[in-house]
């Protein structure tokens, strides 16, 4: 067979003919793998928001849980001042009054604002960080469900693009602008 195609006694040249590749060759294939990089850059883009968007639900509504078996266990929302807000204590209190009930530091950040941020520690008990804060409700135990419109925690800032994630007192999650469009136009 070789010899049918002019390689007689020369096998050497025609095995590395049949393993090398050619200049146009290997160009060609980085020419496809960067066109499929830029078309799937968008892609891992919305993949990472919308996998961001759900922890953040998620961190929600194991607050909601959390601060729910709270009423339970104590017959009354914690009983957080608001005046602790200024100093930072106020999200300290909460972290450590919800970490017997099962949501650790990081439970209460938003997976968005710590990318954003650049990923500091949110270990560090010296400057906590809640990106949720806690509507403060009074010392009675059916306080916080007399309202199914009012909200139990909310989110900080508008870190998903559709408003702040809000939690209420049935346990749905919504964003601030659909909450505000069904607003407008229920009074419409």
């Amino acid at each position: 067979m070789l010899e049918s195609q002019g390689y007689v006694g020369n096998s050497r040249a025609w095995a590395r003919r049949v393993e090398a590749f050619t200049v146009l060759e290997l160009m060609t294939v980085i020419v496809i793998i960067a066109i499929l990089a830029v078309m799937l850059t968008p892609a891992v883009g919305t993949l990472r928001t919308q996998s961001d968007k759900v922890q953040c639900i998620a961190n929600l509504r194991n607050l909601y849980v959390a601060a729910n078996a709270y009423v339970q266990q104590n017959q009354h929302w914690p009983q957080i001042s608001t005046s602790l807000m200024a100093s930072g204590q106020y999200d300290e209190q909460w972290i450590e009054i919800l970490l017997p009930l099962g949501i650790p530091r990081s439970g209460w950040v938003c997976p968005t604002s710590q990318r954003l941020m650049g990923n500091p520690d949110i270990t560090n008990t010296q400057s906590p960080r809640a990106d949720y804060i806690a509507t403060p409700f009074d010392d009675k135990t059916m306080t916080p469900f007399m309202w199914s419109s009012m909200p139990w925690f909310s989110e900080r800032g508008n870190s998903h693009g559709n408003g702040n994630l809000i939690i209420f007192t049935n346990g749905s999650v919504r964003e601030l602008n659909d909450v505000l469009e069904s607003v407008n136009l229920g009074g419409s």
